[in-house]
């Protein structure tokens, strides 16, 4: 019984000394987060406003020689985002309808980008590939493909980044698309650190994917979170959408990048 008391408390020391590690690195990479999407709202210019939708749209100039604005920003017609092997990470709280759980996931995705994050497998944008882990059936909580539907007029989301990969060939497009295709089917790792080659969570399916072309998007190389694939030095910043509450209504504010 006294070896079982030791042994759980070595585990509960363990365990605490992670979370703590976890949320101090969490914080400190919060603060490089925000400043990379400040530099890229500063940089937007007022060009349009949707009344229908309460929608402001910035477009960002280039300035960067590895900013890529040959391949879709915004589709024009359908409102796709991104392109192929493009990144969304969002601040969206992932537990929003687990009355248990809502409270304590509200705040940690809102400071570490952990509420989800899907990739492009499309040029035009119109497709996605993701892994959910919140369905109520777990035979639904695997890596499947859907329509983008990372339209603006998404009111539990509150803050939505794009993030383009820098200098990749068409052929390491296809490669990430092909491994991503290859685990379609694979369930979702609730442990987040253990069986991952045969199991993923939604940052950790991406960052693999992208990993398979030789390029690392996890920032501090521990479990992936959105925080880690934003600050990474392989991506920029292509598209963000954030809302802002004016007293009873809803406000969307666009950025994405142009070249003018």
């Amino acid at each position: 019984m006294h070896r079982a008391i030791k042994i759980f408390r070595r585990m509960f020391i363990i365990i605490l000394g992670i979370a703590i590690a976890f949320l101090v690195n969490g914080i400190t990479e919060y603060f490089v987060v925000q400043n990379k999407i400040k530099e890229f709202v500063n940089r937007g210019e007022f060009v349009e406003y949707n009344k229908y939708t309460n929608t402001y749209f910035y477009r960002v100039k280039k300035e960067h020689d590895y900013e890529d604005t040959s391949r879709n920003i915004i589709h024009p017609t359908n409102n796709w985002i991104g392109s192929t092997t493009d990144i969304f990470v969002t601040s969206r709280n992932p537990m929003r309808n687990n009355p248990d759980f809502s409270g304590l996931m509200a705040p940690l995705s809102k400071y570490f980008y952990i509420g989800h994050a899907t990739i492009n497998v499309t040029e035009n944008g119109s497709r996605l590939v993701e892994v959910y882990g919140n369905n109520e059936d777990p035979e639904d909580n695997v890596v499947y493909e859907a329509n983008n539907v990372w339209h603006i007029e998404d009111e539990v989301t509150p803050n939505v980044v794009g993030l383009r990969i820098k200098n990749t060939t068409e052929e390491q497009r296809e490669q990430i698309v092909d491994y991503l295709k290859s685990k379609l089917g694979y369930p979702y790792n609730y442990t987040f650190l253990f069986n991952r080659n045969t199991s993923f969570y939604c940052t950790d399916l991406i960052s693999r994917a992208v990993a398979s072309v030789g390029i690392n998007i996890n920032y501090d190389y521990l479990a992936t979170t959105g925080n880690d694939m934003i600050i990474s030095k392989n991506v920029y910043i292509f598209y963000y959408r954030e809302i802002i509450k004016e007293e009873d209504d809803i406000r969307y504010n666009v950025y994405f990048l142009e070249e003018y």
